[in-house]
């Protein structure tokens, strides 16, 4: 076949598919999803429904329909799959489409939904501004979608008994049949299933990625404890049955979806933990709730975190090195077990007068919630953050050796301990302590390109996750991103090598939930460090300083991403010395940054893709698709700002080839 002849026959395929997509959102799906009065103990099922409505509209945007609805044929064309598979492709749009009318058509012989007449006139919500409704399920809409459905519903001119006045509807719910929603749910789900495996490898893997946008979407949406259960019982539905078809190319799509919504129930739970520890006095959940979200005892959870200072042996450090104000090797004894080799992360607080409570009661709630959140399990690995056993206060007081303590720097040393167990790894020895970014950065050679790519998106994932999740990290610096040496064998003998497909996110001293009633601890005023903070949060004594956000640790991941391109700490890349980094400087760290030459050095370095992603972690604002005056505690600027890091960042880095 010619090319002219098959770009003919995939265009006119593509078009008679748009009309059969169409129907399918007109025919049934929205007024299934939109029907009222759906009782509460079953809102799972119409978010799974909801869900799979947007792997439906992810298929048609990956495939071109949606871009031939706009009158863009690019995608279709440059594709072969409206000409391979062009009776399959109307073959399964057909089905989804007869599946809701049939459905529809049962439910209401059967009197479960009915007819709800609109006065002539009204505006139905739903048919007006469907991404409103959408939001009240917790599901984002992206705006082109939202115009899809207006004007897919708008068109609707229905000729039956019940219909009403310029075709518009609303059904509602008289008596909710849950074994037939859940038939049409697991045959829907096996129809997209379907419609995605017939796509080449490229396009499944754009579905997956696609859908798992839109999933973190829905997770940034939920928050309270009974929406993210309902979240994990919608997403339990589709892992639970087994439906998945034998693929063409098995290590994509649907093995993808199935990892992919592990992931989401995953971080769902830890989310759900996050906001649990907020609870005061008796839990407000059920022991359901408490099963499905594996909540655990997050009162018991943040007591046992404390632990003792004598069940702490900290390493002496070697003559003649420096000891590390960030991190310590140490021993952990507790209740006579055999000791474990462990490390610790330090975390200063200022030492209150005799009589006043020390450390301070906002510091002792921070450091509970954040070594239970790190204690708990299970964490999704994507977060490539350590597992923490607890912490403990390292100030001596003056019952502890009957001496008057005060004013002496040697006994009071205000610092927590966070105590972090070494990861399970055959090949990481319990001696090796770990070893950061900054520091291999200054003593190691500059590794393959491809490492450092990798360095720069797992860093850049486990930033995403713990966003949404609703967690900031606030001192996010090469100093903080730690590998743990591997040894090797080889005929030369033994050796210590880094994996740099596997860093650590530490350094949680100041983290915080990202609420608008949350406290912001205010980070001492270090040079080196402010070389890595956003401007906005630079500043001195009382003076204005702005609250700390998303997008701020966006801009210290920029910041690394420099780091890593150019093999240099980033004093060293702006040519700074240690006494030029007073506040002035600090302040255009930025500008020189985004300096157009050093952009493009940093390009010529690492490539197109990596260039673009770091300029839009550092410019930040309409880079990531947010404007100034924009409030990211917000759940819709919350997602469009994920979705912008994720498509914008997270994915390039993903995507680059060396």
């Amino acid at each position: 076949m010619d090319p002219i002849s098959a770009a003919g026959i995939a265009l006119s395929v593509a078009s008679l598919a748009g009309q059969v997509f169409t129907g399918c959102i007109q025919a049934g799906i929205q007024f299934i999803i939109t029907a009222k009065n759906l009782p509460e103990e079953s809102k799972y099922l119409n978010l799974r429904l909801r869900m799979e409505q947007q792997r439906l509209f992810a298929w048609s945007e990956t495939s071109g329909l949606l871009d031939l609805q706009n009158k863009n044929n690019r995608k279709v064309q440059e594709s072969n799959t409206f000409v391979i598979h062009r009776t399959t492709i109307l073959d399964l749009l057909v089905q989804i489409q007869c599946l809701f009318q049939e459905f529809e058509k049962a439910q209401k012989k059967n009197s479960h939904l009915i007819v709800v007449p609109e006065p002539v006139g009204s505006e139905d919500e739903f048919l007006q501004d469907p991404a409103k409704d959408a939001s009240t399920a917790h599901v984002p809409l992206p705006e082109r979608r939202r115009h899809f459905i207006i004007k897919a519903m708008k068109a609707v001119k229905s000729t039956t008994e019940d219909s009403l006045s310029e075709g518009r509807r609303r059904l509602r719910w008289a008596a909710f049949d849950k074994d037939a929603f859940e038939d049409l749910l697991r045959r829907f789900s096996t129809l997209n299933d379907n419609m995605t495996d017939i796509l080449d490898a490229r396009l499944q893997t754009e579905i997956h990625r696609t859908t798992q946008d839109t999933n973190r979407g829905v997770l940034q949406l939920h928050k309270d404890l009974s929406s993210l259960h309902r979240l994990v019982m919608a997403l339990d539905i589709k892992m639970q049955a087994h439906v998945y078809p034998v693929p063409a190319i098995p290590q994509y799509a649907p093995a993808n979806d199935a990892s992919g919504l592990r992931l989401l129930a995953q971080l769902a739970k830890f989310k759900a933990f996050n906001e649990s520890l907020e609870n005061e006095g008796s839990a407000p959940w059920d022991d359901a709730t408490a099963l499905v979200l594996s909540l655990g005892r997050p009162d018991a959870e943040k007591a046992n975190t404390k632990i003792d200072r004598s069940d702490i042996s900290l390493e002496a450090v070697e003559s003649g090195t420096i000891p590390s104000a960030i991190r310590s090797e140490a021993s952990y004894r507790r209740n006579g077990d055999v000791s474990r080799r462990v490390w610790i992360e330090w975390k200063d607080y200022d030492y209150q007068m005799p009589g006043s409570p020390s450390p301070p009661p906002l510091i002792v709630d921070r450091v509970q919630r954040l070594a239970s959140l790190l204690h708990h399990r299970p964490k999704p690995e994507a977060f490539r953050v350590p597992h923490c056993l607890g912490y403990f206060d390292n100030a001596k007081r003056q019952s502890d050796s009957g001496a008057d303590s005060e004013g002496d720097d040697d006994v009071v040393d205000a610092r927590i301990g966070f105590v972090f167990e070494k990861p399970n790894d055959e090949d990481i020895s319990p001696d090796t302590p770990p070893v950061s970014l900054f520091d291999l950065i200054k003593s190691s050679p500059k590794p393959r390109v491809t490492e450092r790519i990798h360095v720069a998106h797992a860093v850049a994932q486990s930033l995403l996750y713990l966003h949404t999740v609703n967690w900031l990290h606030k001192g996010l610096r090469s100093h903080n991103i730690v590998f743990f040496p591997v040894t090797t064998k080889s005929k030369h003998g033994t050796k210590m090598k880094i994996d740099y497909s596997k860093p650590y996110l530490s350094g949680f001293e100041f983290a915080r939930p990202a609420r608008a009633d949350e406290q912001t601890e205010i980070p001492g005023d270090n040079g080196a460090y402010n070389l890595y903070r956003h401007p906005h949060t630079q500043g001195h004594g009382f003076g204005p300083r702005e609250s700390f956000r998303k997008s701020f640790d966006i801009y210290s991941l920029g910041v690394v991403m420099v780091e890593l391109a150019h093999w240099k700490t980033v004093d060293k890349v702006l040519g700074l010395e240690i006494e030029e980094k007073k506040m002035r400087t600090m302040n255009r760290v930025r500008e020189m940054l985004l300096d157009e030459g050093r952009m493009q050095e940093l390009g010529a370095a690492m490539g197109g893709m990596y260039e673009i992603a770091t300029a839009k972690c550092i410019a930040g604002g309409l880079e990531l698709g947010i404007g100034d005056m924009e409030d990211e505690r917000n759940d819709a600027v919350a997602a469009k700002l994920s979705m912008a890091f994720y498509e914008d960042v997270v994915k390039k880095l993903g995507d680059v080839r060396v």
